[in-house]
């Protein structure tokens, strides 16, 4: 009834072309809604932009956590403008200062590597969703909380990975 009642709020937007502000604390209505997304902090604009602009680059810790689950790593920005996230290295989409920072990945871009490659991996979690597995994995860099979309896999507790990131759903962030 939630998404149904969603998607008619949105019609009746398009359909009559009108300006409509919509507050809600749930992201994903947020994204689905909107043109334009302001997040607040505290009674200040922390972010504003396309749901796109936001969920893909947000500008703060605050914005990458609110525009959906998002864990900070810390990580080194070199002065080539890559970033060393422990054995990871990203091409940032925008150019960063040198030195710390943070990096915000969220849980679908995570990618599943045989063991050995990448960041490696001890499964320390697991639960079956029908239509894939939420996996937390130990780390050196801590907890990672990974979302597979492949209901066929078989995960024990103990099995080793290696870990690797997609461009998408990583963003470089500047240290607090």
């Amino acid at each position: 009834l939630r998404r149904e009642m969603r998607e008619e709020i949105r019609a009746l937007q398009q359909r009559l072309q009108l300006t409509v502000a919509y507050v809600t604390h749930d992201q994903g209505e947020a994204l689905a809604v909107s043109d334009h997304i302001i997040v607040m902090d505290r009674g200040t604009i922390a972010q504003a932009g396309s749901p796109r602009a936001l969920y893909e680059q947000p500008a703060s810790e605050f914005v990458a956590g609110f525009m959906g689950e998002a864990r900070l790593f810390p990580a080194t920005a070199a002065a080539d403008g890559r970033v060393q996230l422990g054995p990871l290295t990203i091409t940032p989409r925008q150019a960063v200062s040198a030195g710390a920072v943070k990096v915000a990945v969220r849980p679908e871009a995570w990618q599943l590597l045989p063991a050995g490659q990448g960041l490696a991996g001890r499964l320390s979690k697991c639960a079956y969703l029908g239509s894939g597995y939420e996996l937390t994995f130990d780390t050196a860099l801590g907890p990672v909380f990974v979302l597979s979309a492949d209901p066929t896999a078989q995960w024990a507790p103990g099995m080793e990975v290696g870990l690797g990131l997609s461009g998408a759903g990583v963003s470089v962030l500047p240290a607090a």
